[in-house]
């Protein structure tokens, strides 16, 4: 009699294969979007390189010393606001944006009530942030504390993302400073409003090309300077987004200062 032909097993986990590869193609899909929505476009083009380079094998001449932190560890804490800002928000938009940054930033309380210690508005310039001098400031100091840096942080990453040019404006009430170590009011409001502007600048990397700063002492108040209130409104910082974001729109703006010597 003839052997009887093996009969062959199926094998029931051959799906596991590319089961596997769905998972892993899955994972880092998802982790590209998680970094899409945490870091900036450099960061994005590294971690899309470093998964093309798992799945596809390393580029001829690539640098496999460039590695990222996709989790954001290192580095400043992101934000949730939008991956890619567009350029030409609206004036209510980029007030939208400035809320939404700062109650991701757990700031919320501060521009809600009328007597609240940061104010938006806009004006025939732009937008007008005015944080009050009180909050930033000691009593004839212009120290800003670093405990505020994450406000500043916030202004300043969107005014980057907009290209906006910026006015600093610093103002005081009508009290004078005698006593003191500055000489009246206009030095205490240019010396805060420069010390907003180099902290923008230095701390936070705006183009010091896109940013002037000023004191303009008591003259130009928000509120009367007869009551303890209304001083308390007018000692404020003001930081002015320009509806300009080229230099020869600066220059047909007659609502900005020294306009004609931008270049």
């Amino acid at each position: 009699m003839g052997r009887k032909k093996h009969e062959e097993h199926e094998n029931h986990e051959r799906w596991i294969i590319p089961y596997a590869d769905m998972v892993t193609l899955l994972f880092a899909f998802f982790v590209v979007l998680y970094a899409m929505s945490q870091a900036d476009v450099e960061k994005v083009k590294i971690v899309s390189e470093s998964v093309s380079d798992a799945f596809i094998g390393h580029k001829k001449g690539g640098d496999k010393s460039k590695q990222i932190d996709i989790l954001g560890v290192r580095g400043s804490p992101p934000t949730s606001r939008r991956f890619v800002m567009k350029k030409n928000l609206t004036n209510e938009e980029i007030i939208d944006d400035i809320r939404e940054s700062l109650e991701v930033e757990g700031f919320d309380v501060i521009y809600q009530e009328e007597a609240s210690p940061i104010q938006m508005k806009i004006d025939e310039r732009g937008v007008v942030i005015s944080i009050s001098a009180g909050y930033l400031f000691a009593q004839n100091s212009t120290e800003i504390p670093a405990e505020l840096y994450p406000i500043i942080q916030v202004i300043t990453d969107i005014i980057k993302d907009t290209g906006k040019f910026v006015l600093v404006e610093g103002h005081t009430d009508n009290l004078p400073v005698a006593g003191t170590k500055f000489f009246d009011n206009w030095d205490l409001s240019a010396l805060r409003a420069t010390a907003m502007a180099k902290l923008i600048i230095e701390e936070f990397g705006l183009n010091a090309k896109l940013i002037t700063a000023s004191g303009y002492a008591e003259f130009k108040p928000v509120a009367s300077n007869d009551t303890e209130k209304g001083r308390a409104q007018n000692r404020r910082v003001d930081v002015v987004m320009l509806n300009a974001s080229r230099p020869e729109d600066l220059l047909e703006d007659a609502q900005v200062p020294g306009a004609e010597n931008i270049q």
